[in-house]
């Protein structure tokens, strides 16, 4: 297993407690920022050397939440900084790391629920997370005559370090229980229940779905 992050400090915690949850040494941490071309392609050339040139399931995972702010007062570095992390990112984390997957691999993205709820204060990473729903579309036609399937989640309101919903904890925890409350199941979500629907995606039990998007939300979207 390989991953990836900006922070060597956060990476090599996070390496250990793979390392230790595992009880193994085959958790790899590779310093990579997805906003530079440069050190994908050194990723992917480091992910050729330790895994023999083959790849099995690419898991596309970088994002920020950026700025909420409304439309207007967005800017270009803000615009900038959410979709060359959410977007660019992605698009050519998949591109360096292509040449590696073979048949039967697959490739998931972790998107958002906002990509399909209008909300007007994160048109830019909600527009982010739309384009990348479009490219797991196009990617799917792309890489299906090599047998590599391209599908994606999508959660609902999950405590994470992505972002800060505000910057008082007080009003954190009031924002984040009025989006809970939206939920059909009342509550927010849970990482593990996220990752559950990334394991299934990239099992054999999930070996007829490709292009598609699923909703772990707690019923928000309906």
């Amino acid at each position: 297993m390989i991953i990836t992050g900006q922070s060597q400090e956060r990476l090599n915690s996070a390496v250990e407690q793979l390392r230790a949850e595992h009880k193994e040494d085959s958790v790899h941490g590779v310093l990579a920022d997805v906003r530079s071309i440069k050190q994908l392609s050194v990723l992917a050339e480091t992910t050729r050397k330790l895994f023999d040139g083959h790849l099995d399931i690419l898991f596309v995972n970088s994002g920020v939440l950026g700025k909420i702010v409304p439309f207007e007062d967005m800017d270009e570095q803000e615009f900038d900084f959410t979709m060359d992390i959410n977007f660019k990112g992605a698009f050519f984390t998949v591109q360096k790391l292509a040449p590696l997957l073979s048949f039967g691999s697959t490739v998931i993205f972790d998107l958002s629920t906002v990509h399909d709820k209008a909300r007007p204060a994160t048109p830019v990473y909600a527009a982010s997370k739309a384009a990348g729903r479009s490219l797991l579309r196009s990617l799917a036609v792309h890489l299906a005559p090599r047998g590599i399937r391209v599908n994606a989640v999508s959660p609902g309101p999950v405590p994470t370090d992505i972002g800060k919903l505000a910057d008082d904890p007080a009003d954190i925890a009031k924002k984040l229980a009025a989006v809970s409350a939206a939920t059909l199941l009342q509550r927010a979500g849970k990482p593990e229940e996220i990752a559950q629907a990334v394991v299934f995606l990239a099992s054999d039990e999930s070996s007829y779905l490709t292009g598609t998007d699923i909703f772990v939300d707690g019923g928000l979207s309906a």
